[in-house]
């Protein structure tokens, strides 16, 4: 697995694909298990057949154990290389990871916009923005007069009475 294989994966697909060679290695780790097996039977087997003078069915039963052998060092260097591309996937799945957690600006940005209905019609979204800033500025009145009120310079708009000290 190169790098750019694995730049292309989001964190799901690298843990599905992480799983799977995890599952490979340990049928590989069984499928060998089971041909050391066949290979100590097929090494009693040529022992015995040298043993009984039969050149013929030991030379059969070496054949045998050569074929089980080559297989055992095909499925290893398999599970070798599957083992290295585990370990790689395993090494990318914290930057995998932040990489989905990281805030892309401009997305941010263009749903921003979508949600303020600037996208759709910049104009009316400026108009409504300069019409609330002029709301708030009216309800929030001027700070000189509200500190006037509180030191009882002046009348309270709700009472009518000189404002109490805050």
């Amino acid at each position: 697995m190169t790098l750019e294989e694995l730049s292309r994966l989001d964190y799901d697909g690298a843990m599905d694909l992480l799983f799977a060679y995890t599952t490979d290695i340990k049928r590989q780790d069984k499928e060998i298990e089971a041909l050391n097996k066949d290979i100590v039977l097929w090494t009693s087997r040529v022992s015995l057949a040298e043993g009984k003078g039969l050149t013929e069915l030991a030379a059969g039963a070496r054949a045998q154990l050569t074929q089980l052998e080559a297989k055992v060092a095909e499925i290893r260097a398999s599970k070798a290389d599957m083992e290295r591309d585990a370990g790689r996937i395993k090494e990318a799945l914290p930057g995998i990871k932040a990489k989905e957690r990281s805030i892309d600006p401009d997305l941010l940005q263009a749903e921003l916009s979508m949600m303020t209905g600037e996208a759709m019609d910049p104009e009316k979204a400026k108009l409504d923005r300069e019409l609330d800033a002029l709301s708030k500025a009216d309800s929030s009145a001027d700070p000189l007069a509200a500190l006037k009120r509180r030191m009882g310079l002046t009348p309270d708009e709700n009472t009518g009475k000189p404002g109490q000290g805050a």
